[in-house]
């Protein structure tokens, strides 16, 4: 923007002594010199004006004693676009100087002032630069000592802000995930502190490796020793960490946010222990399979799957057709099928679900 600025105003400038010179010519000059004149800048503004210039050869063809003036017309006519040239440099000129001068400059990313003397605060000129070094190390020292003795000589229960408190709460929710959440190893052995294992059904199951759902108050309780656990972790961490509150904080974030991916795997995949119904159910059909297997499989041979399938539900009427009094899928009964020859005859199945050595007994079907 700047290099347009003097060009513009140089072709201004040179615009304006054409014109005069133009004008000094044509009001000073003879008759002669007059028509010589408007001859040239005639010719000169030619190429601008073509279609005038056509229409006013034509009309001097038509009427030739009209030449002189013509040529008085074309050169009053080329007077004024001159005029209207030189406005719109003089316009195009300012402009540019306009938007010059509000034109910000580009933001420097460095100071670039300096001070004219550098000196020291308040004239104290026992500062030097040693002693500057010095006070830092001695205030780092100070604050190092100050969180230190915060985790190795306070109360547990003691904190320095709410942030502690905070974190200390972030770890326990970590642990309590990353544990296993209800059916960490944690939940037993506390509920057998506060309560009769004869007297509450759900823990007798969860002595007896089941899962089941626990009262409130006991969450209340869990809540306060996993809390306390992760005070002590939170101490432990800020031990290593020198004390450093923010650092603590952080690995407290991300240790919750691992536990909750591991929860969330949990539910999906469905890990939580079986119930004391899914439990007996489970032993029911186990049962159940054992007893068709020992009347209707056979060593030797082969079968699919299937069958086994369907020499069960006809051996066992009330599943033989689906119902919500004994609801029974055929994953469930091939799953018996694979825990039952993992145990006895170890046969192996193709990939297509065919056992090589076992069959179904199918002269039994004839009776069924």
């Amino acid at each position: 923007m700047k290099l347009f600025i003097p060009i513009g105003v140089a072709l201004t400038s040179l615009c304006l002594l054409d014109e005069i010179k133009v004008l000094n010519g044509l009001l000073i000059g003879n008759d002669q010199s007059l028509l010589l004149k408007r001859r040239q800048l005639s010719s000169w503004y030619s190429m601008n004006e073509n279609k005038n210039n056509n229409k006013r050869s034509a009309l001097r063809s038509v009427h030739p004693s009209n030449n002189n003036e013509n040529e008085e017309e074309e050169c009053d006519d080329m007077i004024i676009n001159r005029r209207n040239l030189v406005f719109n440099a003089v316009v195009t000129t300012t402009a540019a100087v306009l938007m010059s001068s509000t034109t910000t400059t580009a933001a420097n990313a460095f100071e670039k002032a300096y001070p004219v003397e550098l000196g020291f605060v308040n004239d104290d000129t026992s500062w030097d630069l040693q002693a500057i070094r010095k006070d830092v190390i001695l205030k780092k020292k100070a604050n190092y000592k100050k969180s230190m003795d915060y985790v190795t000589k306070t109360n547990l229960l003691s904190f320095r802000g709410p942030k502690d408190l905070c974190t200390c709460i972030l770890w326990g929710g970590a642990l309590w995930l990353l544990s296993g959440s209800r059916s960490n190893p944690v939940v037993t052995p506390v509920a057998n502190l506060f309560y009769d294992e004869n007297k509450e059904d759900w823990l007798k199951d969860r002595n007896d490796g089941l899962f089941a759902s626990l009262p409130i108050p006991l969450y209340v309780v869990l809540f306060g020793v996993f809390v306390l656990l992760g005070i002590l972790t939170d101490r432990l961490i800020l031990f290593f960490a020198e004390g450093s509150a923010n650092e603590a904080l952080q690995l407290a974030i991300v240790a919750l946010i691992n536990g909750c991916f591991f929860e969330l795997g949990r539910i999906a995949n469905d890990e939580k222990g079986p119930t004391r119904d899914q439990f007996d159910r489970t032993s029911q059909l186990r049962e159940e399979f054992n007893e068709f297997a020992e009347k209707r499989i056979q060593r030797g041979g082969n079968c699919h799957r299937r069958d086994v399938v369907r020499a069960f539900r006809r051996y066992f009427g009330q599943y033989r057709n689906d119902n919500e009094e004994y609801p029974l899928t055929d994953l469930e009964i091939e799953k018996l099928l694979r825990e039952w020859n993992s145990v006895n005859t170890f046969a192996e199945m193709t990939p297509a679900g065919f056992y090589n050595g076992l069959s179904v007994d199918k002269q039994a079907d004839a009776f069924a």
